[in-house]
């Protein structure tokens, strides 16, 4: 590195990545005889198992796990047990996501040496995952942060990307963050990173209210300065620089496909696929979070240039507002008998709700459709229960039913009683507590 690089990186901090801790591929798999153990109870229905107590407890920083706070993440001491499980991963060399969030399991894969590839709708969560998985290498990052910085000091030209982005900055910090955004428009070496960077700068210094995963107005940063944002911009720079060191430069690949996993062409080939394990945890049904908490995000890299992220929701699987095209589903468009006839039941309390669901699992049989069309050979699906219209619809069953009507059989049910603080929450009127179901299904050779 230059005199001048040196320089920079010491602005954001010194970063020695040799002191780092990182995880070499092909770690031992801890985990197989408690998971014999379990298997040897299995008689159908899911077993209680505490993931958390069989993996102990797990930092909260670990690795780049907490990059970024993308609402409801998948524990990941459920996908840290199962690919360190020989009956798991016996035959696998590919692990795919085909709803990768913000990309626990393709992380986890990599620690345990599994190359991984994963699909993402909400572009925002695409670029956490391919910043939370990419080459570890740092060495440039530090001087290519510090000098779109210095260069956004020094620049005029205000990039502005969205109308949504109005009323969530006072004006001084919205020409700062435009200026760090033009600065990046204009060329750097990473522009993933940069712009990672940028959207944690934004969304440190937005008027929102932190304690609440959409954005909510509130009086915090109401009188933030340009000189606020720089400072911002130094901290998630830094913060970047010392999450990525952790990991080992030796990981094998993991490739982030942006687009939808009803589409057949964003899966693995039929050769990947025999030697692939679908590890996923599906989105809820109407799981409008996942967009609404990245919003401002979204406005700042150019996904909500109409100052709107409706289209992002309604092309997403899980929705909360319905598109035209959803409002024409029926109830016939799902398989099931008596799927449809909890759906029909909802209607009669909410026809609404009843569509989101009807559109929801309408959604997921095409994405299980097309594990079936490209020969995944194993499925481990991680799914939960939603409240609806006053009742418990038991989406893991729904969805398990659909797996098994496609030709796999299931060979393990698991019931972790997690009890979360975003999307999954005790509650007080009855309704027993969520839990997440763990489901592993084999391939029958005649599918």
């Amino acid at each position: 590195m230059s005199g001048a690089g040196q320089s920079r990186a010491r602005d954001f901090g010194h970063v020695d990545v040799s002191d780092s801790l990182s995880v070499a591929p092909g770690v031992s798999r801890h985990y197989s005889r408690e998971y014999a153990a379990l298997k040897q109870q299995f008689s159908g229905a899911p077993l209680d198992v505490s993931f958390r107590q069989l993996v102990g407890p797990l930092p909260a920083n670990e690795y780049t796990h907490s990059l970024y706070p993308y609402p409801a993440r998948l524990l990941r001491h459920i996908p840290r047990f199962l690919l360190s499980t020989d009956a798991v991963v016996e035959g696998i060399v590919t692990v795919f996501d085909p709803f990768v969030g913000s990309g626990t399991v393709l992380l986890e894969a990599q620690l345990r040496g599994f190359r991984s590839i994963g699909v993402e709708q909400n572009p925002v969560a695409a670029l956490v995952s391919r910043v939370k998985t990419r080459p570890s290498d740092v060495s440039g990052l530090a001087p290519m942060l510090a000098d779109v910085l210095k260069a956004a000091k020094r620049r005029r030209r205000v990039t502005y990307p969205s109308p949504l982005l109005d009323r969530w900055y006072t004006p001084a910090s919205r020409s700062a963050l435009g200026r760090l955004l033009t600065c990046i428009t204009d060329g750097v070496a990473d522009v993933d990173v940069a712009r990672l960077c940028l959207a944690l700068t934004a969304r440190r210094l937005s008027m929102t209210d932190p304690r609440i995963p959409v954005p909510v107005r509130s009086a915090r940063n109401a009188d933030a300065s340009a000189e606020d944002v720089w400072s911002a911009w130094q901290s998630e720079a830094r913060h970047l620089m010392a999450k990525l060191s952790t990991l080992s430069a030796q990981r094998p690949p993991a490739e982030v496909r942006e687009g939808d996993s009803r589409n057949l062409e964003m899966w693995p080939t039929e050769t990947e696929a025999a030697s692939t394990l679908l590890l996923t945890s599906p989105p809820y049904g109407a799981a409008q979070k996942y967009v609404r908490s990245t919003s401002l995000e979204a406005g700042w890299l150019g996904y909500a240039p109409e100052g709107r992220t409706a289209h992002l929701e309604h092309s997403n699987v899980g929705r909360e507002h319905l598109s035209p095209k959803d409002r024409t589903l029926e109830l016939g468009d799902v398989w099931d008998d008596g799927l449809r006839s909890v759906l029909g039941a909802v209607a009669t309390k909410d026809s609404r709700r009843a569509q989101i669901y009807v559109a929801y699992f309408a959604d997921m049989q095409r994405v299980f459709s097309n594990a079936r069309a490209s020969g995944v050979r194993r499925i481990a699906l991680i799914s939960g229960t939603n409240n609806v219209v006053g009742g418990v619809l038991h989406t893991n069953h729904h969805l398990a039913d659909i797996v098994t009507s496609l030709g796999y059989r299931r060979s393990m049910s698991m019931r972790d009683p997690i009890r979360g603080r975003t999307l999954l929450t005790t509650r007080r009127n009855g309704v027993p507590s969520p839990a997440e179901f763990i489901d592993i299904f084999e391939r029958t050779g005649d599918a």
